[in-house]
């Protein structure tokens, strides 16, 4: 995870910078706008993130996706991270240790990378955010009950010809999904999704609105970010059997 490590280096010049002492006491609006152009999108363009997910799960790795061969056909994946920097940041307040420290956690734990179908919008990495802002347990409820056969926020998503025939190898096994996709940190052992704003103290029962989300958003975050300081996310996954 190469690009972590240079993103972290350029914030950490720019915050030690006299330029960053000067912009805090006189134009403290421009500091979020220049950390954003200070971070280049690993999920986007980081060989060495591919790699190491490539490693995980046994696929092709190519310089911004991996390919999952389905139906004979090469399906590719990209990286989606559970949560960017700005969220992360703007949860801090803009709090520079805070957030760094946070967003060196998130980005360097691998478990936190999902892969989803490269293609066209809409793709569950872009729909994601504007059915759920981003909340990965809601996501996963969500598969659930699109593998039960219901409606779901997600299905312009699902329908996308490369993300149909990709989920279709799950045979609408939620079970299978998450241990092929290697999620078991996110279910309990009877493959209920576990509600990350409570901690993962409770579970999901159905579909949340986004209203709702967006008014519990600030707990999530806490409990997310919480939760992986505590190595909860770093759940052991055992190997697939076809």
């Amino acid at each position: 995870m190469e690009i972590i490590k240079d993103n972290l280096k350029r914030c950490d010049a720019f915050y030690k910078s006299d330029f960053y002492q000067f912009l805090e006491n006189h134009h403290p609006n421009y500091i979020p706008y220049l950390f954003d152009h200070l971070c280049g999108d690993p999920d986007a363009r980081d060989v060495s993130l591919y790699q190491d997910l490539s490693k995980k799960f046994q696929l092709s790795a190519r310089k911004d996706h991996l390919i999952d061969l389905v139906e004979g056909r090469k399906i590719r994946l990209a990286a989606d991270i559970i949560c960017g920097r700005k969220q992360i940041a703007d949860f801090h307040n803009n709090d520079y240790e805070k957030w760094r420290k946070d967003y060196e956690l998130v980005r360097s734990n691998l478990n936190l990378h999902f892969l989803w179908p490269k293609h066209k919008a809409p793709t569950i990495n872009t729909y994601r955010y504007t059915k759920y802002l981003d909340r990965i347990d809601c996501l996963l409820f969500d598969l659930k009950s699109y593998f039960r056969g219901q409606e779901t926020p997600m299905m312009a998503a699902y329908q996308s010809e490369e993300t149909y025939i990709w989920l279709r190898q799950f045979n609408r096994d939620f079970k299978y999904f998450i241990d092929k996709m290697k999620l078991q940190a996110f279910v309990n052992d009877n493959y209920d999704v576990l509600d990350i704003s409570t901690g993962q103290t409770e579970i999901i029962r159905d579909i949340i609105s986004r209203k709702e989300i967006s008014e519990t958003l600030n707990l999530y975050m806490e409990s997310l970010l919480k939760l992986n300081r505590q190595n909860v996310f770093n759940k052991e996954c055992p190997p697939i059997q076809d």
